[in-house]
């Protein structure tokens, strides 16, 4: 897509759009993803709100896997909000995940490796997802998971 800009100089130059086709997608990264999980149709990857593409009973599950699962690293500066997202195919299989960190001020922060590490080797494990279903057609989606931590333990899971 180009842009055309009108500068103080009334000349005329050139810009390219660099975002994604679509806010929000995430694009293939051979360093961070398994070149064998598959996505049906890359044009039409539906956000987790146009869909009910969700896991077993979602929220009550998610949540006890993770509490019963994730060893705190007990640290008095590990608040915050933890997000990983991912797609879940049309097959119910996830991939491309990337995880987003926020302190409790909703500022860029980096928790501990230990912390990262744990829970997206957690989220990966998950299995079971329902795609996404719209007017009896199966379709690819984004999800995503947010850990409220406090000094480091899982205060909830949301949405």
């Amino acid at each position: 897509m180009l842009f055309l800009i009108l500068t103080a100089g009334n000349t005329l130059s050139a810009q390219t759009d660099s975002f994604p086709p679509n806010t929000g997608d995430i694009a293939f990264n051979a360093l961070l993803d398994d070149p064998g999980f598959i996505i049906c149709n890359p044009n039409e990857v539906f956000q987790y709100y146009n869909t009910g593409s969700y896991y077993k009973q979602h929220k009550r599950e998610i949540e006890q896997y993770f509490k019963r699962n994730y060893r705190p690293a007990q640290t008095a500066e590990q608040t915050g909000y933890l997000t990983i997202r991912f797609i879940i195919n049309c097959s119910g299989k996830t991939g491309r995940f990337r995880m987003y960190e926020l302190d409790a001020h909703y500022q860029p922060y980096k928790f501990n490796d230990s912390i990262c590490s744990q829970l997206m080797t957690l989220t990966k494990a998950l299995k079971n997802w329902q795609p996404a279903e719209y007017k009896n057609k199966i379709y690819d989606s984004y999800q995503y998971i947010t850990f409220k931590l406090k000094k480091g333990a899982i205060e909830c899971v949301l949405p």
